[in-house]
């Protein structure tokens, strides 16, 4: 796919530490981390399986008929099942874990039906190739493939019809309209339709910083 590039953050460091949303100290979240990457030799081949396994082996809500909620990083890990935002909150949690630097990424993806909905995806640092990649860890099904690669960025969702847009920045932590809309909606359809009326990203004070930061090189 041919996506907008990923403006790199000011900062590798707020993209390493854990929350409460993205509680990567969990145990059980620091031991499967280094249990399915025992045999993995450098970070690239590390990040490759935390992604296959959140997208392959963590259910989608959606696709699994699931209606409550998963939200945090060990939530979804012990319902197994998540919306793409609570399965990326996994993924960047599984990254930090491992002290690969992740975050989070948004888009506005319009239905076949033309309703609005809100999409998180996810971003990791590549050290070795000192490079930014975005990765979806939605999961796949007919008509959505999304796959690892770090020449190619292959998501779910490709921006094609007006009024889409793919956000060039990359988050710590989730949006705080996002996060409000979890105490808002009372299951997975009310949060899906609620998302749909986030109509632009927001500009957070990270935001300032990168475009502060632009300006001045």
């Amino acid at each position: 796919m041919h996506l907008p590039p990923l403006i790199p953050p000011v900062s590798i460091t707020p993209y390493l530490s854990c929350s409460g949303v993205i509680n990567c100290t969990n145990a059980e979240i620091r031991t499967l981390a280094r249990t399915i990457t025992t045999s993995e030799i450098d970070d690239i081949e590390r990040t490759r399986t935390l992604y296959t396994w959140v997208r392959d082996s963590i259910a989608h809500s959606v696709d699994a008929g699931h209606k409550d909620l998963m939200w945090n990083a060990t939530d979804v890990l012990n319902a197994g099942h998540g919306l793409c935002f609570g399965k990326s909150h996994l993924f960047v949690a599984l990254c930090r874990a491992l002290g690969i630097p992740a975050g989070l990424c948004y888009q506005r993806v319009r239905h076949e039906n033309g309703s609005w909905v809100l999409h998180g995806l996810a971003a990791v640092y590549i050290e070795p190739l000192d490079k930014w990649i975005r990765l979806d860890p939605r999961g796949n099904k007919p008509g959505i493939s999304a796959e690892f690669s770090i020449e190619y960025e292959q998501i779910a969702y490709e921006p094609v019809s007006e009024g889409e847009w793919l956000d060039q920045h990359i988050y710590p932590e989730p949006w705080q309209d996002v996060s409000h809309l979890v105490e808002l909606s009372m299951n997975v359809p009310e949060f899906i339709e609620n998302s749909g009326k986030i109509h632009i990203p927001p500009i957070t004070q990270e935001r300032i910083q990168i475009m502060k930061s632009s300006c001045s090189s």
